[in-house]
């Protein structure tokens, strides 16, 4: 089981400022480091303050120079939206950089705004990145581009820094045939299991493992990685601020996927949504609180999902900063070692039976 710390970079209040979120950012990464994380994730967004980071990568090279043993990555590089012959190359510098603690999240994106934007066909999407996918494997492990496709054609090339082989790779995506791809590949599935129990994502899961059985791939292939929104806290007070950040969170990620989202300049507005979430029902559902609900809704979830990887969230309530980085500790500290004892102890079991 891998712990990662993921990176929205959202801007949830008028006074932050993009510089502040970043540096924010970066000193979170570096208290992941030190208190036990195995990796950190960086988002790709555009247009909205929903996240100030439309470059992932230059996030990942940002933060390889203040750490040592982190794996980074992008979750995800919304590919459609990128030219592979860029992403190639800067993975493959990347790789060097960080000295082989790449891990690559690859997805086709899901705003209708940022493809309308960038004057590409949404519809297209999975065409497109099954193209750049191509494109960024054959220069990874060979060292050479050339492609002749719909989407993109490219003369054969050669390009300089290239590891001779594929990062890990992390896919977020509904299409049956993407999902088969990354299996057969050893690759991990992302789903977002959000605020919902386990009980909600385990749909999600069964959705993957009829597509991946739908192209004969058994579910052992499966390696399933969650994304998830915790923040431990003793104060009630400041879990029910959590609870009330979250709530906005849920209601922009679902405002998103409309044609234009409700925004004032590049500032997501909040509108509610029908069957949300009440503060309540998040309080006493939702891993946010002391830590030990922490524990238990995270062990729920292990039990019911099995993930090889979690990627979880902690930037979303709109607190001060020293607030924030000290939930970060008190999870590194108190929640952490929980789940490391707990997978090993399942593990253990799984394999006397």
């Amino acid at each position: 089981m891998e712990i990662a710390l993921f990176n929205l970079m959202s801007q949830n209040r008028a006074d932050e400022t993009p510089a502040d979120i970043l540096h924010m950012t970066v000193e979170k990464v570096r208290l992941a480091e030190a208190m036990g994380f195995d990796g950190t994730w960086f988002a790709e967004h555009h247009f909205t303050s929903h996240s100030v980071c439309p470059s992932p990568l230059m996030m990942v090279a940002h933060c390889a120079a203040v750490t040592k043993r982190l794996r980074l990555g992008p979750a995800v590089v919304v590919l459609p939206l990128n030219h592979p012959l860029r992403i190639v190359q800067e993975i493959g510098m990347l790789q060097a950089l960080t000295g082989g603690r790449l891990q690559l999240g690859l997805g086709t994106g899901h705003q209708p705004h940022e493809f309308r934007a960038y004057d590409i066909s949404m519809a297209e999407r999975t065409a497109i990145l099954e193209e750049g996918w191509n494109i960024i494997e054959r220069g990874l492990t060979t060292g050479r581009v050339g492609h002749q496709g719909r989407h993109y054609k490219v003369p054969d090339a050669p390009i300089a820094a290239f590891p001779g082989r594929m990062p890990p790779v992390f896919l977020a995506g509904g299409e049956p045939r993407l999902l088969q791809r990354a299996a057969r590949a050893g690759g991990s599935l992302f789903i977002s299991q959000g605020y919902h129990r386990a009980s909600r994502a385990l749909a999600m899961r069964d959705k993957i493992v009829a597509a991946l059985r739908a192209g004969n791939v058994p579910e052992s292939a499966l390696k399933l990685a969650v994304q998830r929104y915790v923040f431990v806290t003793d104060d009630a007070a400041e879990a029910r601020q959590v609870a009330a950040g979250l709530l906005r969170l849920a209601r922009t990620t679902l405002s998103l996927r409309d044609h234009e989202p409700p925004r004032d300049a590049a500032f997501i507005r909040s509108v509610a949504f029908e069957g949300e979430p009440t503060i309540e029902w998040l309080l006493e559902n939702a891993p946010i609180g002391p830590a030990q609900q922490v524990i238990d809704r995270l062990a729920e979830d292990y039990e019911a999902l099995s993930p090889t990887h979690w990627s979880l969230y902690m930037g979303f309530s709109g607190l001060p900063a020293p607030r924030v980085l000290a939930a970060l500790e008190r999870f590194g500290a108190d929640v952490l070692p929980v789940l490391r004892r707990l997978t090993l102890d399942q593990r253990r079991e799984r394999l006397a039976s």
